[in-house]
């Protein structure tokens, strides 16, 4: 199976209503439409999900970051007051800042925001200054003691694969926040033209990433294989945890960081294709590998699937004849997990 990456220069990761971030606890809903509703006060404790869409209602338009509680209650659009495109929030591990990327001018850049204090986003700071050969930066995450952030840059010029422009390297950096943007800015990994690095994701000490790959044919450009990889904060001890032929992506850690939980036929590359996607937990050397979907057509896959601090997996179920919607895996309702050499989680959710 092979999937066309979706636009010159790099396909835009836009899925929906898709679940790219959360921060809750206990779960079993669904998810209503996204709507307009008011915030709530910012003394609110309430968990809260962010994910992005481009549905306002019955109407489509361009990408922007929604909040809603695990009930479905208070679904409503945030930093509306930031021009542009907004999409993949990840939030901070104490739930106030959301990280994001925000499509304004020419370039894409990286933004942090407090959505309960700064709703509209008017007090949003830009991290990046992605410019001349960065062609975008993407994908960020926030490491858990809130001081770094993960994020993937493409950087030019770029080389023509097959009919389609791609940027030259594809880079995995890791960067201090400051008060005036990044700091130490380091580059982790570094691939090229027909090998694309994306979503990067710390692990819950902090000590790790784990991110997927795409790679395309260099014939045509269509993506023919993915995989999961992890990876040290500081660079050494690449591990690839799944194999090419399994297509698999869209990982994300355990609160321990024994397990990760990743899909196959990542929905941001095969969006469109007649494909199955299950949602599948293996240890972090990739052994002890458990299905967890039985999905055997396109009409019912289970995407972009993210672990809670209490140990439950939220996924969102993209349906070909319906609208797409969250909605989550409910384990047994339990506290978070005490994991070993670890402080108990303390916060709100």
């Amino acid at each position: 199976m092979t999937s066309q990456r979706g636009t010159a220069l790099r396909r835009s990761r836009v899925a929906g209503i898709g679940l790219v971030a959360v921060a809750l606890a206990t779960l079993g809903w669904s998810s209503s439409s996204a709507t307009q509703a008011r915030p709530r006060s910012a003394s609110d404790t309430s968990p809260w999900v962010a994910y992005q869409s481009s549905l306002r209602g019955a109407e489509f338009g361009p990408e922007g970051l929604f909040l809603v509680h695990p009930d479905g209650s208070d679904d409503h659009e945030v930093a509306t007051g930031l021009p542009g495109e907004h999409m993949h929030p990840d939030w901070s591990s104490d739930g106030r800042t959301l990280a994001f990327r925000a499509d304004i001018g020419d370039y894409p850049q990286l933004y942090l925001t407090n959505p309960i204090k700064d709703p509209d986003g008017l007090r949003a700071r830009q991290l990046t200054d992605c410019a001349a050969e960065c062609i975008q930066v993407d994908d960020p995450a926030l490491s858990p003691d809130g001081h770094s952030i993960a994020f993937i840059e493409d950087t030019g010029p770029p080389v023509v694969v097959g009919q389609i422009e791609v940027p030259r390297t594809f880079e995995l950096r890791v960067a201090n926040i400051g008060r005036d943007g990044l700091r130490h800015v380091r580059t982790l990994l570094r691939t090229r033209t027909l090998t694309e690095l994306v979503e990067p994701r710390w692990s819950p000490d902090g000590r790790a990433l784990v991110f997927w790959a795409d790679h395309a044919a260099a014939e045509t450009g269509a993506v023919d294989a993915t995989a999961v990889f992890t990876i040290d904060a500081d660079g050494t001890h690449r591990r690839q945890i799944t194999p090419w032929s399994m297509l698999a992506g869209e990982a994300d850690w355990s609160p321990c960081a024994q397990r990760l939980v990743f899909v196959t036929h990542p929905l941001s590359v095969f969006n469109f294709e007649d494909v199955v996607s299950n949602l599948y937990t293996a240890r972090t050397d990739g052994s002890q590998l458990k299905q967890l979907t039985r999905a055997t057509t396109s009409s019912d896959r289970a995407t972009q699937a993210r672990w809670t601090p209490d140990g439950q997996i939220i996924y969102h179920p993209c349906h070909r004849k319906f609208p797409r919607a969250l909605a989550a895996r409910r384990n047994r309702p339990r506290p978070a997990p005490t994991c070993p050499g670890r402080t108990p989680n303390s916060h709100p959710w």
